[in-house]
């Protein structure tokens, strides 16, 4: 039926069967009887046969109007699977809390520059959930940190962006420990660290295991920058990584601590499904805008 339509529209926009069978590739007589089938489904006249060239009759006017947006429909469907289209509707976005706090506003800033019509939607958490959501379809992209060599689902695309230093952070003020030290010496002082489930404080609770120790906990809280205010006046050691340090406000405040038998390093990653259809070209900028923030 929907070759039907196209017919009838053709025919409605160019008043000429003729025409209409040129610029669909097909006979006058196909033309034809595609019109014919058209009229038979719905059971009404959609040409006036009694002028030359052929009008509408006024429900063949309300035929053509509801044809030309299904078409247009038609079209759109068809384009969200074709990479080379324009981004269009809404691009679901998902990054880590640490990316979030280094990457997010560049990527927003990028996307709706490069396509001012395309809704973004943004969630943050942690790696493994946001990975969980690309691979059911429920986000188009995700920027994560995880663990060098991780495999991923079949059909997840994956890009390493960068390698992430997380270092120990104290209060240069307000030291807790030495500028040098080691795990046991940290496991003394309490740490001001995302809540259960960040890879941070998964990583150094088994150091600290493995030396016989526990991790102890004084300030659980989200939003790094938050974090390294508390970590500025003393309440707990930190673990964030180095370039978001390099560029806090409070760096001033802030101490690396070089811990000889603990270190941190993450992959920065942008995951996506295989066939991200027409957002093939707004995740690129997602991926560019991290690339840039993280080089």
């Amino acid at each position: 039926m929907l070759q039907d339509i196209e017919a009838f529209v053709a025919v409605a926009d160019l008043r000429s069967l003729t025409k209409a069978a040129d610029k669909l590739s097909l006979t006058q007589s196909a033309i034809s009887r595609r019109l014919q089938q058209l009229e038979s489904t719905l059971g009404v006249e959609l040409l006036d046969r009694t002028v030359k060239p052929h009008g509408l009759t006024a429900v063949g006017r309300r035929v053509y109007e509801q044809g030309v947006r299904l078409l247009r429909d038609r079209d759109g469907l068809v384009a969200v699977t074709r990479e080379s289209a324009e981004p269009t509707g809404t691009i679901r976005l998902g990054l880590t809390h640490a990316l979030a706090d280094i990457a997010m506003f560049n990527a927003v800033v990028q996307l709706k520059a490069s396509f001012p019509a395309l809704d973004i939607e943004l969630q943050t958490g942690w790696s493994p959930g946001l990975l969980e959501m690309v691979d059911s379809g429920r986000l188009d992209a995700a920027a994560l940190l995880v663990v060098a060599g991780r495999e991923l689902p079949n059909d997840i695309e994956e890009r390493v962006i960068k390698r992430v230093e997380v270092v120990v952070v104290q209060s240069r003020p307000h030291p807790l420990v030495d500028s040098k030290s080691e795990i046991d010496a940290l496991a003394k002082q309490k740490w001001i660290l995302n809540p259960l489930g960040c890879g941070y404080r998964a990583a150094v609770e088994r150091a600290m295991e493995g030396k016989g120790r526990q991790l102890k906990i004084s300030i659980n809280t989200h939003g790094t920058e938050m974090q390294l205010r508390l970590v500025a006046a003393g309440m707990g050691l930190g673990l964030v990584p180095r370039s978001i340090i390099k560029e806090s406000p409070l760096r001033d405040q802030l101490m690396i601590v070089d811990v000889a038998d603990f270190s941190l390093h993450l992959d920065a990653i942008i995951v996506r499904t295989s066939q991200p259809g027409n957002l093939r070209r707004a995740t690129d900028v997602f991926e560019n805008s991290l690339l840039e923030r993280l080089a």
